[in-house]
């Protein structure tokens, strides 16, 4: 899996705030391209660089948008691929993504927000 879509209750600014809490949160830092597209990191590229699988760097895509019935759509993708750290940091990337979105399915909807979850 490369990417989830979260469908969520409310507008595309509700979901907004609803991702950028959960990743900030989670330690994450956005950085907004614009309105709507952001890129969320964690953890050091340079420390991934010199020590390989041993520190880990994460970063995701986020992109928010407006679906046709009103709500909000949260879509992460997958943009490091780990493979500074070589096999391990790889598998390690992949595993971390597939967490990440488990946990943000989870604690949206224990937040009664959630309405659909695709993955891609």
């Amino acid at each position: 899996m490369n990417a989830i879509e979260f469908v969520v209750a409310g507008d595309a600014g509700r979901a907004k705030a609803t991702v950028v809490d959960a990743l900030q949160s989670r330690k994450f830092k956005l950085t907004w391209s614009g309105e709507w597209d952001a890129t969320a990191e964690r953890g050091s590229k340079i420390a991934n660089a010199l020590a390989g699988a041993l520190a880990q760097y994460f970063k995701v895509g986020v992109m928010v948008r407006s679906a046709p019935d009103g709500n909000g759509v949260i879509r992460l993708e997958k943009s490091s691929k780990g493979y500074m750290g070589g096999a391990v940091g790889a598998h390690r990337t992949t595993k971390n993504f597939d967490a990440l979105s488990a946990d943000l399915e989870t604690t949206f909807g224990a937040a009664g927000v959630l309405v659909h979850v695709q993955r891609i």
